[in-house]
């Protein structure tokens, strides 16, 4: 049995209600209850009512409040959908830091077997720092204006805003400090704090491609 327009719309504003909201979840979720639904209907002979009950009874647990620490104290939501988060962000962060890693076991291990001086770089690694600010500024800032053009939400834009665009403010503060020999030292746990930009717009951009690819499926597939 095929659910009425009706009835999928209030499948739909039950949806709105646990603030379902990201379009990467969202219609895959729809679909699941729609043919839990059905399934219950046909094979029970069951009114939409009282299958449609225990739907909502069989999903309440999976849209109950979780937060993670990955994520943010602050950025919680339905378990559903901080799990599919957190499977999105851990694996790519684990790749950054291990990347930052190796990086940075690389650098030194090229300054302390050639014996070179750190401080001989000091004026290359103020210019670095500078163009990485800049970058890194301007990366967040245009990534930011697209992702809200697309005028839709997914699961990676979400994780943009709440863990990558926030640390815009860090970088503008050590802008305004750029020529502040106090706040620009140098040895290796500056060059491991600059290199962790750079993680940071690894992490930004993949998040910024794979909501235009959602965006884009979801035009394609659902948008008429």
């Amino acid at each position: 049995m095929k659910l009425t327009k009706e009835q999928i719309q209030q499948i739909e504003d039950y949806l709105n209600n646990k603030k379902i909201k990201y379009i990467d979840i969202r219609f895959e979720i729809l679909d699941h209850i729609i043919s839990d639904v059905e399934f219950i209907i046909e094979s029970k002979n069951s009114s939409f009512e009282d299958a449609f009950d225990k739907i909502r009874i069989k999903w309440s647990q999976t849209f109950s409040y979780k937060w993670s620490f990955w994520l943010g104290i602050t950025n919680g939501g339905s378990k559903l959908f901080i799990d599919h988060c957190l499977k999105i962000y851990k694996p790519l962060f684990y790749k950054s830091i291990i990347a930052l890693t190796m990086f940075l076991l690389v650098l030194y291990s090229i300054f302390k077997y050639s014996e070179m001086e750190l401080m001989n770089f000091y004026s290359i690694y103020k210019l670095v720092a500078i163009l990485t600010l800049i970058l890194f500024t301007t990366l967040l800032l245009y990534w930011r204006f697209k992702l809200k053009n697309t005028q839709f939400k997914t699961s990676y834009s979400y994780m943009f805003n709440k863990n990558i665009f926030s640390n815009i403010f860090l970088s503008l503060i050590l802008i305004a400090n750029i020529f502040d020999n106090d706040v620009f030292g140098f040895g290796f746990f500056e060059i491991f704090f600059l290199s962790s930009f750079y993680t940071i717009i690894f992490m930004g951009y993949n998040f910024y491609k794979n909501h235009n690819k959602t965006v884009s499926n979801y035009k394609k597939y659902y948008v008429k």
